[in-house]
């Protein structure tokens, strides 16, 4: 199950970030409150840089040091912060 904002690296090798979105009618009214979670694939800047991300956090994770990644609101990058257990790029 996927939450908004998550970081994956899907099966091609290119990193997406799950997004809620609203469904709209044909007639471009919303839809009551049905939303939608997709995956949206990130742009070239943020390939590059989620792959060297990943390296890192391959490195902390072989040492036992469990590490967090978050994209900034601003999407001007990412990075690497002690966590808990839990991932925030799979």
């Amino acid at each position: 199950m996927a939450y908004d904002g998550e970081l994956v690296k899907m099966q091609n090798g290119r990193w997406a970030r799950f997004q809620r979105c609203r469904m709209f009618r044909p007639d471009g009214e919303v839809a009551g409150e049905t939303m939608l979670l997709i995956a949206v694939e990130l742009d070239e800047r943020y390939q590059g840089l989620l792959d060297e991300v990943e390296d890192s956090l391959a490195q902390y994770r072989l040492q036992g040091i469990p590490v967090q990644v978050q994209m900034h609101p601003d999407a001007q990058g990412v990075t690497l912060q002690p966590g808990a257990a839990a991932e925030s790029v799979h």
